[in-house]
């Protein structure tokens, strides 16, 4: 198959093996909460602990204030939460994707199915429990007066958010088989992207002479956009269509890569 063609096999695989690949997140969901008293409950009570806690603690502790006219919010806990909600799907996303594959050598070894499904599953459960916690930041924004019209470009950015996010997955996962060291490079990785995205700080705050370094960061565009869309009521189209490119960029290659990878997969699990 031509690239096309592989692109728009992926697109299918969610409809075609609709029940295989919602049994893949049921079993992963479940995984995740197995032994738990509380089971399901505590993937909305968890973001809704924390999301007090930041606003208790950025608003009403600390009191740390920003620049309405620069940030779209006067509240620090407002910014952090606008940036950190979707960093945090991103982040475990790709802290799972080692294990994607190396975790079902098992399965893969011995039943033939679309790996295809791996790795779209894990890269939909983390956005689906992430976003719980982000659907009641939106109510807390919504109760604060930050609606606006502006919010409906939101899910764009969402989607190409995420298949940015499953661009990277797909090659981690890919490369997690052949490269077993790729779990501690991912996390030491992941640790210093997080401090070089502006999610904890402005970009107005960097010194104009680092401020490149931020820019040419592939998330820098994704958390900016957030900020816009739900703080500053706002859309810049040049970001949007960075975000886009990137999205599609990252995708193609990792599918590419993964199409002549995957023959080899079993041979080496």
């Amino acid at each position: 198959m031509n690239v096309f063609s592989n692109i728009r096999h992926w697109f299918e695989v969610p409809f075609r093996y609709r029940a295989l690949f919602w049994g893949f997140l049921r079993n992963e969901i479940r995984g995740r909460f197995a032994g738990s008293v509380g089971g399901f409950l505590w993937s909305i009570l968890t973001p809704l602990a924390n999301l007090i806690i930041y606003i208790f603690l950025f608003s009403v502790v600390l009191e740390i204030r920003l620049k309405p006219m620069e940030t779209g919010t006067g509240s620090f806990a407002v910014f952090l939460l606008a940036g950190l909600l979707p960093w945090g799907a991103f982040s475990e996303a790709l802290n799972q994707a080692t294990e994607v594959f190396l975790g079902r050598a098992n399965l893969i070894t011995k039943v033939a199915f679309p790996l295809e499904v791996l790795p779209i599953a894990g890269m939909v459960v983390p956005f689906a429990l992430h976003g719980l916690g982000f659907i009641m930041f939106l109510v807390y924004l919504v109760f604060k007066g930050y609606l606006h019209f502006g919010w409906l470009w939101l899910p764009v950015v969402v989607v190409a958010h995420m298949f940015f996010t499953l661009g990277l997955v797909i090659l981690i996962s890919s490369l997690s088989v052949f490269l077993r060291d790729t779990k501690q490079f991912i996390g030491t990785a992941l640790s210093l992207w997080f401090f070089l995205t502006p999610i904890i700080y402005p970009l107005s705050m960097v010194p104009e002479g680092f401020r490149w370094m931020i820019r040419i960061n592939p998330m820098y565009p994704f958390i900016e956009l957030y900020h816009q869309v739900l703080l500053r009521h706002s859309i810049s189209w040049g970001l949007l269509g960075s975000v886009t490119a990137l999205a599609v960029l990252t995708f193609s290659v990792a599918v590419v890569l993964f199409e002549r990878s995957k023959h080899a997969f079993a041979d080496v699990l």
